[in-house]
């Protein structure tokens, strides 16, 4: 653990996520940031404790194990004060069915992170902004390893997507892609007809 307003913890397995000390120790700190890793199992219950903590403005989960929706509760909507989520591309479909998108309505700023020759998918972009009313920040992080990268297939799909999930996005950033100078070239172009957009890098 860090300080009392940034916390990391890694791995997620060593944390008994049932307990009641743990959380209580979290809530009664100030905690803003809270970067969580090799989290061996999300359940709607430990999902609720995370988003439960007062003052937590950024989550980050990366490398999220099997998700059981079997743990009894059911994760109701609420106001978080999450404004900034990272979390890896693999993962939407299950973090977005436990309700993570819902419980965090105030979300400005989005990261996805994806691995080796991942795709990064139009429909996983739509379905990862679209509840987001007040995003206005996109941070795609791919991989690059030698020769194997992450990849964008389509960067017109990708942009169309984009721009019908994101009305009200200022800042586009794409970082560790092997684009080819003309795929980089179309994306800028398709980006430019979106009137909010003031920055791509």
């Amino acid at each position: 653990m860090a300080s009392a307003q940034h916390i990391r913890l890694e791995p997620f397995q060593s944390l008994v996520m049932n307990s009641k000390f743990v959380f209580q120790t979290l809530q009664e700190n100030v905690i803003q940031t809270l970067c969580m890793k090799d989290v061996s199992m999300m359940t709607p219950r430990r999902l609720h404790s995370i988003l439960s903590l007062p003052h937590l403005q950024s989550l980050t989960l990366t490398d999220i194990g099997p998700v059981d929706m079997d743990d009894g509760e059911t994760l109701t909507r609420q106001t978080s004060s999450v404004e900034k989520i990272s979390v890896d591309g693999k993962d939407v479909i299950s973090l977005w069915n436990l309700g993570l998108h819902t419980s965090c309505p105030q979300v400005k700023i989005l990261e996805l992170n994806y691995q080796d020759e991942e795709n990064v998918s139009s429909d996983i972009i739509t379905m990862a902004c679209s509840p987001f009313n007040h995003l206005t920040h996109i941070h795609v992080k791919g991989f690059v390893l030698f020769e194997l990268s992450t990849t964008l297939n389509d960067p017109v799909s990708f942009c169309d997507a984009v721009k019908t999930s994101c009305p009200q996005l200022t800042n586009l950033s794409l970082t560790r892609f092997k684009l080819k100078n003309e795929k980089a070239a179309k994306i800028i172009q398709l980006m430019k007809t979106h009137p909010p957009l003031t920055n791509i890098e």
